[in-house]
């Protein structure tokens, strides 16, 4: 059986964002069919642990360090260490950022790093909405040379991977977007619930507060409904404003994500900012909820406008989608059906990492 290191700092045996998700997904997939050694770029703990022993026994993770302060140059030091007594046969780095690891790899053992989305085009799209940016800063041509040290690359949206593709040979991109649960959800007659799901991420607190403050009143004045919001972002959002609101109701997170979905009749996302594939949305796909979300948020799904979900970028552009989805039973079915369709077809297991394992092996 093929053996593979994941270098990681992302602790994704944590439920509760898309980058976790991602990760754990993957590793799901792959951990019957070869055999998996993490090593995490973070500290050691015992809640991680025993997470881990419960979640995830059938991988080995060796954790860089037990104290809260692990600098880099001491993440470093723990890797050159680990990888003398260490051969794989695959090493996927998740983030560009720990591609420092590259200098302490055997020449025989093939590269792979998961890039979740395009540093400089997230750079790009955090200064137009004026948001402070704080991760690691590359030019375009600096972060295409890195990944030309690597033998494959992996992209999670069709456009990302054209705007590479023309830098970087096809053979070493992996289009690998995200799976999703595909358990379609019953549609109400009556629409009472709005749900936005989302993590502490800035975007998201970003998207959250333009729609409570540029589009809610007008919805809920006009169609009576409730907004419900679920994850991390609740507490991310209420640092920012002290909002007492009855028709908005911060759930925090919730470890039933299935729950949550079978309780909301319609999905936003007014994303404006960040970049890769938003997981929110295809999560809300394979549940056949309908999908209202910006331009910006169909990225890499844009085939499945007006069909498996509504675009809106504007107030206006919201009450009129409300106004079709709310008014309209046989058309919200309908996108419900193309909605569940369209993450069949696009977001199984199979669809997103089967190309990732016919490589391994």
């Amino acid at each position: 059986m093929k053996t593979l290191l994941i270098i990681t700092y992302v602790d994704f045996w944590i439920k509760g964002s898309g980058h976790r998700a991602r990760i754990n997904s993957m590793v799901n997939y792959l951990k019957d069919k070869i055999n998996i050694t993490v090593f995490f770029a973070g500290q050691e703990n015992e809640n991680d642990k025993n997470l881990l022993k419960k979640n995830l026994p059938e991988i080995d993770v060796e954790f860089a360090g037990t104290s809260a302060f692990l600098t880099f140059g001491k993440c470093k030091e723990k890797f050159e260490q680990y990888m003398q007594s260490k051969l794989f046969d695959f090493v996927l780095v998740e983030y560009i950022e720990l591609s420092f690891v590259l200098e302490f790899l055997p020449a025989t053992t093939i590269t792979i790093l998961d890039t979740h989305d395009l540093v400089y085009s997230r750079i790009e799209s955090f200064k137009k909405c004026n948001l402070e940016y704080d991760g690691i800063l590359l030019s375009m041509e600096e972060e295409l040379n890195i990944f030309r040290c690597y033998d494959f690359i992996i992209l999670i949206q069709n456009s990302d991977y054209e705007k590479i593709a023309k830098d970087i040979q096809a053979s070493n991109l992996l289009l690998l977007p995200h799976p999703v649960v595909l358990k379609k959800k019953a549609i109400r007659r009556e629409i009472r619930n709005v749900g936005f799901v989302a993590s502490a991420y800035l975007p998201n607190i970003d998207a959250l507060k333009w729609f409570i403050n540029n589009v809610w009143n007008g919805i809920c004045n006009k169609f009576h409904l409730i907004l419900n919001v679920y994850g991390t972002v609740c507490h991310g959002f209420l640092k920012e404003l002290n909002l007492i609101n009855g028709n908005i109701i911060f759930h925090g997170f919730v470890d039933d994500l299935e729950s949550v979905y079978n309780g909301l009749d319609i999905i936003v996302n007014p994303v404006r900012c960040g970049a890769g594939l938003k997981i929110k949305n295809v999560e809300a796909l394979g549940y056949g909820i309908p999908l209202i979300t910006t331009t910006h948020g169909a990225s890499g799904i844009e085939d499945g406008v007006s069909k498996a979900f509504l675009l809106a970028n504007s107030p206006e552009e919201y009450l009129s989608a409300f106004d079709l989805v709310t008014k309209n039973y046989k058309l919200r079915k309908q996108i419900s059906n193309n909605a569940f369709e369209y993450a069949q077809s696009n977001f199984s297991e199979e669809k997103c990492y089967a190309r990732l394992l016919e490589i391994i092996n």
